[in-house]
């Protein structure tokens, strides 16, 4: 339990830390990380078989870890270089931010000390020198920290700044480590993740979302009947678009339809004229809402407004994008008239695109990283077969034929 002490400042005793106690055994500390580096390990030499261990880290110390924490491997790992990107552009005043706090145990009872500073108490956490805390939760933005100072790529005043930049953390002590692991369980899996949808919807950074947001906005059909928080739009929803599928289908404008790949990752734009893009989204979504309007308010009878399909229809607006501006509308007339030829209704000639059908006789919507590629050809390659199918024309002949 740690304890309350009014004792002398002794700098010998350990490293103090400013802190506000919450309970007997739980302070908040705000901490630099040149000073929060004093007191732990990087994770990635807590890991079993990690190379060029420091000296200071035990058997004892790696299998502490182990028992109330998860190793640094597969996304977590990969996450780590973005993570600590992120924690540079926020120390650098590039981008706001926030890092939540982290959660660092010990086993051991820590101490409290109380001085008086200016007419004011003030309370520090004393961690005796030689100890380490571990981090229960937030542990890889604590191995991002780490991996911004290791990073060899970034000059010394970057690292400085991070080193004197201030962090919040939860420090819990006098704990035993099933204790400790009923806290990381508690922290990991009590909280309900966000969905992808609201969490697209809340990232204020991403360019692409600024255009989307603008382009809901501005085509009339779609303005105040975009679903930002629901995954699914209900049934007796007066909207018609999810955020994701609009954004999935400006994604495609710029990529094709390969952009299917970043998914709800950030897509990259730094070679895309935002402007234009934004430009030729709007007016090529405004002519398909206003064409295909019957159809993409009939969710449940017609397959237009599914995210596949407008994901399939974004990368055919890519056509439009490269195009030189006095040649878009005629190209984009020239795809619609291809288009009116399409029956949208849902049924057997979707089959292996856009729709799968169960046992029972049921049509099931595939997702864009599913089918998105097999519905963009058959909307768009003539050589294609299915593009035969959804519209209702003679399959063409093969050379066996």
């Amino acid at each position: 339990m740690a304890t309350l002490s009014t004792d002398g400042f002794n700098p010998a005793a350990g490293t103090f830390i400013r802190c506000m106690p919450i309970d007997e055994r739980t302070t908040h500390i705000q901490v630099q990380f040149q000073q929060l580096r004093a007191v732990t390990h990087d994770p990635a030499v807590l890991q079993p078989g990690a190379k060029l261990r420091p000296s200071d880290v035990t058997d004892d110390d790696v299998e502490l870890h182990s028992l109330v924490q998860r190793g640094l491997e597969l996304g977590k790992k990969t996450n780590i270089p973005k993570y600590a990107a992120y924690i540079r552009r926020r120390v650098m005043g590039e981008e706001h931010g926030v890092l939540p706090p982290m959660h660092l145990w010990t086993e051991r009872a820590l101490s409290v000390h109380q001085f008086a500073e200016s007419g004011l108490v003030q309370h520090y956490l004393c961690v005796p020198y030689g100890l380490k805390l571990i981090a229960i939760d937030g542990e890889t933005q604590l191995a991002s920290h780490y991996h911004l100072q290791q990073d060899l790529t970034l000059g010394q005043d970057v690292k400085e700044q991070h080193a004197t930049s201030y962090l919040s953390a939860v420090v819990h002590d006098d704990r035993p480590h099933l204790q400790a692991r009923k806290f990381f369980h508690d922290l990991n899996v009590l909280g309900v993740r966000v969905n992808s949808t609201i969490a697209l919807s809340m990232d204020t950074t991403d360019p692409v979302m600024a255009v989307v947001g603008r382009i809901s906005d501005e085509v009339p059909f779609f303005r105040g009947r975009v679903e930002r928080i629901a995954r699914q739009i209900k049934k007796n929803s007066s909207k018609v678009i999810k955020l994701q599928d609009l954004r999935q289908c400006v994604i495609n404008m710029a990529h094709g339809i390969a952009g299917v790949q970043f998914g709800a990752k950030p897509a990259p734009v730094d070679k895309v004229d935002l402007e234009d893009l934004e430009t030729v989204a709007r007016d090529w979504l405004t002519v398909y809402s206003e064409t295909f309007g019957v159809e993409l308010t009939d969710r449940e009878g017609c397959v237009a407004g599914t995210g596949t399909v407008l994901a399939a229809i974004g990368a055919m607006g890519r056509a439009l994008l490269t195009a030189p501006p006095e040649e878009r509308d005629t190209r984009r007339e020239a795809l619609l008239d291809s288009l009116r030829q399409v029956d949208w209704r849902k049924g057997d000639h979707w089959l292996g695109t856009v729709l799968t059908q169960t046992p029972r006789g049921n049509y099931t919507i595939n997702g864009p990283k599913q089918s998105a590629y097999a519905v963009y050809a058959a909307l768009h390659d003539a050589t294609n077969a299915a593009y035969h199918r959804v519209r209702h024309l003679p399959e063409p002949r093969t050379a066996d034929d």
